[in-house]
């Protein structure tokens, strides 16, 4: 005890005569890995030119003019640093310049921007073959500015294939690495040899995007394809388009587009977080399996979830910059040069950063949390999903002592009866952004539309219907894996907790990202809707308040029906079909919904840690694993019940549209959703 005093007093007298030592230090960042991916040592991405000012003019009607006081704040399109995490993030601007290496020393925690670098660094070995070309370079090419879109576009789409790769040939070796020792393993060869498989197709991809671009290019046969240099955006963008747009009717696809920019560059950062969470699961799990032989499911779990995060990051960052370009090419004045137009996309040097004179002007609507939970007004069809589900609770509180199946109410129906409380219970709309939209019904959509335009309407609705219960199931599965981390702070001390609490914080953003595409669909999903229905975007969007039919569709027979035979026959054959699918869907969710209940109270354990398990640390999966694993396949089964619901929507829609050619819209929805139900199934 004495010995133990005396260290104490020395260190509280170290900090009394030195008290900065032991206070955290902030380091500034250093400089940032290449742009170009064929010279690392080059110089990171900078500010927006000048030229900028001259390429979007008041209204489109010109240039602007140079002394305009609002020129460098609101003339021009510009992105800005996001400060709304607590610490500096990406966005090639100021801090660009001083981005840390990504290949030196220790694994630093990435930005979006340093991830983007890392990926479209030239790997030492298996370096694409190609020539160099800029982005203004590629756009010079043409003077057409829709061949430029599609230039640029093409453009976006090779680089970000370079650098899935860039990552595939990671990927690659990460699994060599830390199977090593364990070559003759069961799985490890097969697991390699996926690897390389994986390695050749992003090899694959790169050539035809090479092709892409060259073909736009119409360069000379003999020339060496081209390679993407100049690095994509991942910063936030303002697209000033209520000051570019007062008094005028924007194009469709620019309303759209600006309503998604802000979430896709959300879903960029989420789906960062993601790798880097990962990896750090990745790292420490590959590490014991090196050790002790033990984990190798689990490392080809992680080396899986890394893989579709790096994709879906990529993909995302690909989404991101085509639309900015849609967006860009649509408001840039007629005569804007190349230069101009690349200054709108990217930054180019490092005063593009500097945060306008006047502030911060925040022109993007304030984003609700996904999760809100409004009570919809639903159309006026019989049959909706409160008649259903009034008294579905579930049972979502994170700290609830016992964890039971969500669905082990339906167990015991008949498999038709199955199918339409699911049904109903996916889609109760529950949780949807404030925005989401206008519930309208589907005869009301239908009213004003010709008859030859009648399916693609119902296409439209019940696509959106679908992602609307998509949205809430991965909501769903997000508030499940929230609660398992309640479990794993409860049971921190277990042998193994902390290694699965790391893997379960990977899967947790993989999560959060994947709510942020949904939106990102629900959005899409609701104006494709507004579109087809002939209504005005400048209202509220539509948002289908009509839920799927999900009983036994009975066909009509022929005496009542006016349509083709042939067309009437082969869609009851798919009718048919399609509900037998959703029959066995639906049991798969009930079942995996039944495990996810089982493993998650297996995953809490007892109150008290078992000394059996003291020398159980490598055992693997640890509960807590199984538990989060059957948490994402409940979600994967519902998204796969819903997408089957969707086609056998469909089909009915085609039979009644070939059987009743004639109808009235509301007799057509009747038909569509109540009359044509099996007996006793309304």
């Amino acid at each position: 005890m004495n010995a133990i005093a005396l260290v104490m007093s020395w260190w509280l007298l170290a900090q009394v005569t030195e008290p900065d030592r032991y206070k955290p230090r902030v380091v500034g960042p250093k400089a940032a890995p290449a742009v170009r991916i064929d010279d690392q040592e080059g110089s990171a991405a900078a500010e927006i030119d000048s030229a900028t000012d001259n390429a979007l003019g008041p209204r489109g009607q010109g240039p602007q003019d140079n002394d305009s006081p609002q020129r460098n704040d609101e003339s021009r399109l510009s992105e800005k640093d996001d400060e709304t995490h607590g610490r500096e993030r990406g966005g090639p601007g100021e801090g660009d310049s001083d981005l840390a290496p990504v290949e030196r020393g220790p694994r630093q925690k990435l930005r979006p921007p340093e991830l983007l670098a890392q990926a479209l660094s030239r790997p030492r070995e298996g370096a694409i073959v190609g020539r160099p070309i800029t982005l203004e370079a590629a756009l010079s090419r043409t003077t057409d500015r829709q061949q430029q879109l599609k230039v640029a576009q093409a453009y976006w789409r090779l680089s970000t294939s370079e650098a899935d790769y860039h990552w595939a040939l990671d990927q690659r070796d990460k699994l060599a690495v830390f199977t090593e020792n364990h070559v003759n393993s069961p799985g490890v060869q097969g697991a390699r040899a996926s690897a390389r498989a994986d390695v050749r197709d992003a090899q694959l991809a790169v050539t035809q995007a090479q092709q892409d671009l060259a073909d736009l290019l119409s360069g000379a046969a003999d020339e060496s394809p081209p390679l993407a240099v100049d690095r994509p955006h991942v910063g936030d963008y303002r697209t000033l388009y209520d000051s570019l747009f007062n008094g005028r009717t924007p194009p469709p696809r620019i309303r759209l587009i600006h309503r998604t920019l802000p979430v896709r560059r959300k879903a960029i950062d989420a789906h960062g977080e993601a790798i880097l969470a990962t990896l750090d699961a990745l790292e420490s799990t590959g590490e014991d399996f090196r050790k002790s032989g033990h984990g190798l499911a689990t490392v080809l779990a992680n080396l899986d979830q890394l893989k579709h995060e790096r994709r879906s990051f990529m993909s995302a960052v690909r989404d991101y910059n085509q639309d900015i370009a849609e967006y860009a090419f649509a408001v840039a004045s007629p005569g804007a040069s190349e230069k101009s137009l690349v200054a709108m996309l990217i930054k180019t040097s490092t005063r593009g950063a500097q945060p306008p004179r006047g502030g911060r002007p925040n022109t993007q609507p304030a984003e609700p949390p996904a999760s809100r939970e409004l009570d919809r007004q639903r159309g006026n069809e019989a049959g909706t999903a409160e008649e259903s589900t009034s008294n579905y609770q579930p049972n979502t509180a994170p700290d609830a002592a016992d964890d039971s199946a969500v669905y082990q109410g339906l167990i015991d129906l008949s498999p038709a009866e199955r199918v339409q409380k699911l049904s109903g219970l996916l889609h109760w709309d529950r949780a949807l952004p404030s925005d989401a939209g206008q519930p309208t019904a589907l005869a009301d959509c239908l009213r004003s539309v010709p008859p030859e335009k009648r399916l693609a309407v119902i296409t439209a609705y019940w696509r959106s219907r679908e992602r609307i219960a998509c949205h809430q199931a991965l909501g769903d599965e997000l508030e499940q894996l929230n609660a398992l981390a309640t479990i794993a702070i409860g049971s921190r001390e277990r042998p193994g907790v902390a290694g699965a609490s790391v893997r379960l914080q990977a899967t947790r953003l993989a999560a959060q990202a994947a709510v942020l595409e949904a939106q990102i669909a629900l959005l899409s999903s609701g104006f494709e809707l507004t579109l087809a229905a002939g209504r005005r975007l400048d209202d509220p969007w539509l948002l289908p308040a009509t839920p799927p039919h999900s009983g036994r569709y009975n066909v009509a027979p022929d005496r009542s029906a006016r349509g083709a035979t042939a067309a009437r026959g082969h869609w009851a054959k798919i009718i048919a079909l399609q509900h037998a699918k959703l029959e066995e869907r639906s049991e798969g969710v009930i079942d995996a919904d039944a495990a996810r209940a089982l493993l998650v109270n297996e995953a809490r354990g007892p109150a008290e840690a078992d000394p059996a398990r003291e020398e159980a640390v490598f055992d693997e999966p640890m509960p807590l694993d199984q538990a989060a694993r059957a948490v994402t396949r409940q979600a994967s089964e519902t998204l796969a019940f819903l997408h089957g619901l969707t086609g056998y929507n469909l089909a009915i829609a085609h039979y009644a549209l070939a059987a009743w050619p004639s109808l009235s819209s509301d007799e057509l929805v009747k038909q569509l959703v109540i009359v044509r139900t099996a007996k006793g199934e309304g």
